[in-house]
């Protein structure tokens, strides 16, 4: 019998994966859909930190004006430098209440001497307010923390007002002022700990003040 040569499918070149520096496999990119592409385009990101700290042309522009041209520390000298009030080391922003138009020698003077950096930061400050190095992103930053914080004292006093009734019949029971971190304890129950731990200590209260039942000769105590 002649031999038969058969049919065989043509292989194809299997796809090599990808994989990344750690030997994991990479995660084809799946295509940004249509929506999110129309936010992205119109989303501005903000700037960094190191952009925060430069001072912009328009107000170089308005602390020269504001100084004349001369230098604001000697006086005499033509002012040729803007200097960071509040240092950008220290996240001084390039604002116009943070800026101080100096001439270099003073410059230099100033930027290597604590005692006199904290002399213009003490100045400033009296002069513009607290955080005068402050950019509008450290103000919003700065506002949500302090809304977050007037949050929190505020549930804390409605709280403690909540249990000031079990604080005074705690205080009259124990013929004492309670301890900070007796009123902590019960600032930490929920209502229904809370009301529990009240019934608990009324149930107790008006036991207590009851008198006690006597027993005549030859009575027996009921199990």
């Amino acid at each position: 019998m002649s031999h038969q040569t058969f049919w065989k499918p043509e292989k194809k070149p299997k796809q090599k994966k990808a994989y990344s520096s750690l030997g994991q496999r990479k995660k084809d990119k799946k295509p940004v859909p249509e929506w999110k592409k129309d936010i992205l385009s119109h989303h501005q990101s903000r700037p960094n930190t190191k952009e925060r700290g430069e001072f912009p042309k328009d107000v170089i522009a308005e602390l020269i004006a504001d100084s004349n041209g001369i230098c604001e520390c000697c006086k005499a000298a033509e002012a040729t430098t803007t200097h960071h009030v509040y240092p950008r080391g220290r996240k001084g922003r390039g604002v116009r209440t943070n800026g101080l138009r100096l001439c270099w020698p003073c410059h230099d003077r100033i930027q290597i001497n604590e005692e006199l950096i904290q002399f213009w930061i003490s100045a400033f400050r009296d002069k513009y307010g607290d955080y005068f190095w402050f950019d509008e992103q450290d103000w919003e930053e700065h506002n949500r923390k302090l809304a977050a914080r007037q949050r929190v004292e505020f549930d804390k006093n409605e709280r403690l007002e909540s249990i000031k009734p079990v604080i005074e019949l705690i205080t009259s029971a124990a013929g004492r002022t309670l301890k900070a971190r007796e009123v902590r304890l019960l600032e930490a129950m929920d209502d229904k700990e809370m009301l529990v731990f009240t019934n608990m200590i009324s149930d107790a209260l008006n036991n207590f003040s009851k008198p006690a039942p006597s027993y005549g000769y030859g009575e027996r105590f009921e199990d």
